[in-house]
């Protein structure tokens, strides 16, 4: 591991180019020096690293953390990177300072998990909205008990940005491509500090459909989800992402509800400021005006810390609010041991999982979905998958289910590469590399590639793929894998049409191990396969009781 004994501290910007370069002023201001950049613009690098103060500059991220001897990144690059990037940095024993949401998959954040726990390195999430100025003050007052027993909470972020999604392809896929609050952590993330020790267990979502389209035509995957979470402390949270809706601008909204206070922000319209009622300040119930409250002088200093109260330039000049300076501040104190890791990665996985299980939730129809503890990941091995078995009993009978008119079920075939990739991410499987196809194509027996098409659109809604894939515990066993639907069709029962079809191909093949893979949170999928007639497979301790909560989830 590089030790951070030489002052100031050697720092690494990857994605300078974009907004990794709006951690200058933090940088500076904090005696961070910025020693490399990295993107892969080219073209733009050199001005970066003028505008940065860098001497080093590089287009390949691996060989800027092989020769620059650095002490740690910021990583301000696209979502799908910020895992791969993190990993890769903590494998060098070089802290990292990560760009929200931490992760786009559950398994990715697995694999962040797993690697956090093996480095010496420190991770930090770089969620700035937890240090917005009104959002410290509300958590010292939540920590000074002048809320009393704090049990609901909401936040939103309605953020309009068709024309970035252009200017920025990424986001069009992965914030506004994928149902769910997929960019949850700037709305959840203040609402978690000010419930200390309390994490989200269970969420549900729904949104209101597809009710814009790209300039190509394409409708996005979202308009505008809302999530509801509850705690481990039954306390109720309300997320709502809107990135889409024509509306005027009101960004960042939060409201707490404690026994002895509430609070809400201002929401940018006509006489709408933020606004305070806590019993301490008045029995009477009627609100207070928080930023009056603010430039009072005993209030000021009875409550608002220290360096909040009178912040450096730098902290005046940064971006959100200043936010990006004193997270700046944090992370230089915990990767020096000054003080603890205020976000590192399983406050980062509080923020990140649930919107990951909202995607699930979402095409389930609003179905209320477990949210896994990261800390449990990080006790042992990561958990493994159910498996599900076809019965030898039923080799005899191969499932078959008629397609609805208006759909014909196919086999996929190489022009529908674009449609499938877009279809998969659809669905949920937001860590499908494009390469994936490719690799799995060995393995799928001949005629096993389903997709399902709808005629009048021609888009691909459904797939499932029959393919041969031994292992240990399946040594001769032939695989029903990667199942998908299209969210929109609901109701067509296409899941299941193409589940059949898969395992019935494996059957005429003359496989009589048949089996399937899925996960504890997958219930409309595990509730058509036990509907086909998959039974579970208890293959190891644990699963009978994993297996019984799933069945209890499905009677709800």
């Amino acid at each position: 591991m590089t030790t951070p004994s030489r002052d100031p501290l050697k720092i690494g910007i990857v994605g300078a180019c974009a907004r990794g370069a709006n951690f200058k002023l933090g940088c500076d201001a904090v005696g961070l020096r910025i020693a490399a950049v990295c993107d892969t613009n080219a073209d733009g690098l050199a001005q970066a690293a003028a505008a940065l103060g860098a001497p080093e500059k590089f287009t390949d991220y691996e060989t800027m953390l092989d020769k620059a001897r650095l002490d740690a990144v910021i990583i301000g690059t696209p979502m799908p990177l910020h895992v791969p990037q993190s990993i890769a940095a903590l494998e060098h024993g070089v802290h990292v300072l990560s760009e929200v949401p931490a992760g786009v998959s559950m398994d990715e954040c697995r694999q962040l998990v797993a690697t956090c726990a093996q480095s010496t390195a420190v991770y930090m999430l770089a969620e700035n909205y937890t240090y917005m100025k009104n959002n410290i003050l509300i958590r010292e007052l939540v920590r000074q008990g002048l809320f009393g027993d704090v049990y609901y909470a909401e936040g939103e972020y309605l953020h309009e940005l068709k024309e970035m999604n252009e200017a920025t392809p990424w986001r069009r896929q992965w914030q506004t491509g994928i149902a769910g609050v997929t960019y949850g952590t700037h709305s959840l993330g203040p609402l978690l500090q000010w419930m200390p020790g309390d994490r989200v267990t269970r969420v549900c979502c729904v949104d209101a459909g597809q009710r814009y389209k790209d300039p190509r035509g394409e409708a996005y995957a979202q308009t505008t989800p809302v999530m509801l979470c509850q705690t481990a402390q039954n306390a109720v949270l309300k997320i709502r992402v809107d990135m889409l809706s024509n509306r005027p601008h009101a960004m960042t909204n939060y409201a707490l509800q404690g026994t002895d206070g509430c609070y809400e922000s201002g929401r940018g319209g006509p006489a709408d400021q933020p606004k305070i009622w806590l019993r301490a300040l008045s029995e009477e119930l009627r609100w207070h005006d928080l930023d009056t409250l603010m430039h009072t002088a005993s209030f000021a200093e009875k409550y608002l810390p220290a360096l909040m109260r009178n912040p450096p330039p730098a902290a005046l000049k940064a971006d959100h609010g200043g936010g990006d300076y004193f997270e700046v501040l944090d992370f230089k104190n915990a990767i020096t041991g000054a003080a603890p890791c205020p976000i590192g990665i399983h406050e980062a996985m509080d923020m990140t999982l649930p919107g990951l299980v909202s995607q699930q939730s979402v095409l389930a129809g609003g179905r209320w979905l477990e949210v896994p503890d990261s800390r449990a990941w990080a006790k042992g091995e990561p958990e493994q998958q159910l498996h599900m078995l076809w019965p030898e009993s039923k080799l005899g009978t191969p499932p078959h289910l008629p397609v609805p008119d208006g759909y014909v079920l196919r086999q996929y075939t190489d022009a529908d590469h674009e449609q499938y990739m877009a279809l998969m991410i659809h669905a949920g499987f937001t860590d499908w590399p494009r390469t994936r196809v490719k690799d799995t194509l060995r393995f799928i027996l001949p005629d096993g590639f389903f997709v399902i098409e709808h005629c009048a659109t021609k888009a691909l809604v459904a797939t499932a793929m029959a393919t041969h894939n031994a292992n240990d515990l399946h040594p001769y066993g032939a695989e029903l894998g990667w199942v998908a639907g299209d969210a929109a069709h609901k109701g067509k029962k296409l899941g299941a049409i193409v589940s059949a079809a898969a395992t019935a191909r494996m059957i005429q093949t003359g496989f009589r191990h048949i089996y399937l893979k899925t996960d504890d949170f997958r219930l409309p999928a595990i509730k058509i396969y036990l509907e086909l007639g998959y039974v579970p497979l208890l293959f190891c301790d644990g699963m009978a009781a994993r297996w019984q909560a799933v069945r209890q989830a499905l009677a709800r």
